[in-house]
């Protein structure tokens, strides 16, 4: 039926004599891609593209690994040994493994950053999420002539691990350790430091940049970001620029679905993750319908005859707006690649080969789909992914956390603001990605209409904070001291200068311990107390934090 529907629709077109025959072509493309569309609609080929694998792999047999069989448990348990991770000191030891001795590696590299996480805490979940792309980016580019950008980088641990830092992992986070993100003056294998988000996209192209404009030899850039990161307006500045200047990049969106902290708080947009955006990717339909019909067009493309394959030059962009609607992406000019499975090695390496390899200049967007604490089930059970935890009991994932002697800080903020609530309609709450951290958690389960996550989006929250105090709400905006640094000209320009009553609650001020100098909150005095039109209030204890609020939420 779907061959008489194409037949019927093309002899009628062809029978026209009022279309010329370029026409002719452009319609019959169009008909070809709905026809292609109904066909691969109905049928079971493979989800992702089929990887051709290079001359490293050829002959590799695809078996069962280690890494690909059910984790048992509890108690959950590792390999007694790990052979080739040991053998592995920098990235160029990795060149010469098949991809079922990288599938062995991947395995083994869980369980080491597992290990290592459960004695000393530090950010776990992130780290699971990207062993395979970890191990793909290594085995594929050339570090440190390549450069690898990892936002926030508190993913970067098995990173580290295959960088000559494994043996150092009992120091992780601690004085004259190493850091728990990645630092310069650590390796040179950390392209660039990080610890706040959305950096990575404008570091990647100022990198790219002077590569080409130096002469090097190799230019290739790779950013990293999650569809967290990717929330912050800095990513978009980069991306618009990156594809205006049409500078040669890979930007990989790792797309765990993980938006805030912890993501499902109840929150005005409702449980699910506080962006519009990981909502777009996660809808794309460039799956496998898109990637068969891609082969499909290219195939029926070289039958052609060759001036009829000028016309049809730009079929293939047209297939993927047939199928996909166009992507974001595409319309800030990234070449937009995927989604793929992220813990599919033999997916993602040869398609990393064929973007390394590539001589187009355009940047390009490799997006993948990954689980945060994969391979883990207490991790992938937890509400927060297990994020950031503490020391751990490896065989059951329980934290080793102490009773607190006292509630925390966060905590009484967070009822001292139900209590405001209660008695004011106007007192709402704002959390920019941190709703656990901030306390606003506790809140939203109170008063989820009044509680709005606006992502990793500090610079947006204050003056949208702005903007409800102008028509009379009482907006509480809870953010770390640290990352409020990205909105200080927000502060000063949209709060300050008009004298609006947005109250700024700044938690986790002081130095902070483990996270290191990237999350110490030891600037708010300073750069605060030159702002006119504000009160600054520091509380001494629990007493005074909820007086202060109550001042707040009647000033």
């Amino acid at each position: 039926s779907h061959i008489s529907y194409f037949n019927y629709f093309s002899g009628s077109i062809f029978t026209s004599k009022n279309i010329s025959f370029k026409e002719h072509i452009k319609i019959t493309m169009r008909i070809l891609s709905t026809a292609a569309t109904l066909l691969l609609a109905t049928s079971s080929v493979s989800a992702f593209i089929q990887p051709t694998f290079s001359n490293r792999n050829v002959g590799i047999k695809t078996v069962l690994s280690a890494e690909e069989s059910p984790v048992s448990g509890p108690p959950y348990s590792g390999p007694a040994s790990k052979p080739i991770l040991e053998s592995i000191q920098t990235p160029r030891d990795m060149n010469s493994l098949s991809i079922r001795e990288l599938k062995q590696l991947s395995h083994e590299l869980r369980w080491e950053v597992l290990e290592a996480v459960s004695k000393t805490g530090g950010h776990l979940s992130s780290s699971l999420g990207v062993i395979e792309l970890t191990v793909a980016l290594h085995y594929v580019f050339d570090m440190p002539t390549d450069d690898i950008i990892w936002d926030v980088s508190h993913q970067c641990y098995p990173h580290k691990m295959l960088t000559g830092r494994r043996e150092k992992f009992p120091s992780l986070r601690q004085s004259g350790g190493i850091s728990g993100f990645c630092k310069r003056k650590e390796s040179e294998y950390d392209s660039f430091g990080a610890g706040h988000s959305s950096t990575s996209i404008s570091v990647a192209q100022g990198m790219s940049i002077a590569k080409s404009m130096l002469n090097k030899r190799q230019n290739n850039c790779i950013a990293v970001i999650g569809d967290g990161a990717i929330t912050g307006g800095m990513a978009y500045e980069a991306m618009n620029s990156a594809g205006y200047l049409k500078n040669r990049m890979i930007v990989v969106l790792n797309d765990n679905g993980q938006v805030s902290l912890p993501t499902g708080t109840p929150s005005a947009g409702g449980t699910v993750p506080a962006s519009q955006l990981s909502a777009y990717t996660s809808n794309l339909l460039v799956s496998k319908p898109f990637q068969d019909f891609r082969d499909f067009a290219k195939g029926f493309n070289a039958l052609l005859p060759s001036d009829v394959q000028g016309v049809n030059k730009r079929f293939d962009e047209y297939a993927r707006g047939i199928i996909s609607g166009g992507t974001l992406f595409e319309e800030l000019g990234f070449y937009y690649v995927g989604p793929i499975d992220g813990h599919d090695l033999e997916n993602m390496v040869p398609i990393l080969e064929k973007l390394r390899d590539s001589d187009n200049s355009k940047p390009v967007l490799l997006h993948i789909k990954t689980v945060k604490g994969k391979g883990y089930p207490p991790a992938e059970a937890a509400s927060d992914k297990m994020h950031g935890v503490a020391k751990f009991n490896l065989g059951t994932g329980v934290q080793m956390k102490g009773k607190a002697s006292a509630p925390s800080f966060t905590s009484v903020f967070a009822n001292a603001l139900i209590d405001a609530a209660t008695e004011d309609r106007a007192v709402v709450g704002i959390t920019a990605a941190m709703p656990g951290g901030t306390g606003m958690d506790i809140f939203g389960k109170r008063f989820p209409k009044r509680t709005f996550d606006v992502g990793i989006a500090e610079q947006h929250a204050i003056t949208m904070a702005a903007g409800m105090a102008c028509e009379g709400l009482k907006p509480f905006v809870s953010i770390y001291s640290t990352f409020m640094q990205r909105a200080y000209d927000q502060v000063i320009h949209d709060v300050a200068i008009q004298n609006l009553p947005v109250r700024m609650i700044m938690d986790r001020a002081g130095v902070v311990g483990n996270d290191g100098p990237t999350h110490h909150g030891c600037y708010d005095l300073a750069y605060m107390g030159c702002i006119p039109n504000l009160t600054i209030m520091a509380p001494s204890d629990e007493i005074e934090l909820r007086n202060m609020m109550k001042t707040c939420a009647d000033f």
